[in-house]
């Protein structure tokens, strides 16, 4: 600490306060600070709980990650499902243009026997 206070600031730095300088010493000294918690200078966190913070998040981002998976699987089931139903409903409609076609022939041959002519 004596060192860092004695040591004097470069000219774009600003001088350095004692409270920061214990900071600093404390944040690489100590598990646990209440003394940097206390001065409002940082919010005292241990290891543990940073690493808790990671591996939730880590979590989530899997989970997350495992949804977008899932969604993307229904989502090309669903696209594969609509292409069946529409290439379906174009059958249909050309089987029922080709019956219609049918049926007209059949209906003026029907016609044009019984017509005197």
């Amino acid at each position: 600490m004596e060192n860092s206070l004695s040591t004097p600031a470069a000219e774009d730095e600003q001088p350095k306060f004692t409270t920061r300088v214990v900071a600093d010493v404390l944040a690489k000294k100590t598990k646990k600070n209440p003394f940097l918690k206390n001065v409002g200078m940082q919010d005292a966190q241990t290891r543990s709980s940073v690493r808790t913070e990671l591996e939730a998040e880590r979590r989530t981002s899997s989970e997350l990650r495992s949804i977008v998976q899932t969604q993307c699987g229904q989502i090309d089931e669903l696209s594969r499902k609509f292409k069946e139903s529409k290439e379906a409903r174009i059958r249909d409609r050309e089987e029922m243009n080709r019956k219609q076609a049918e049926m007209n022939a059949k209906l003026e041959r029907l016609l044009s026997q019984s017509l005197p002519g």
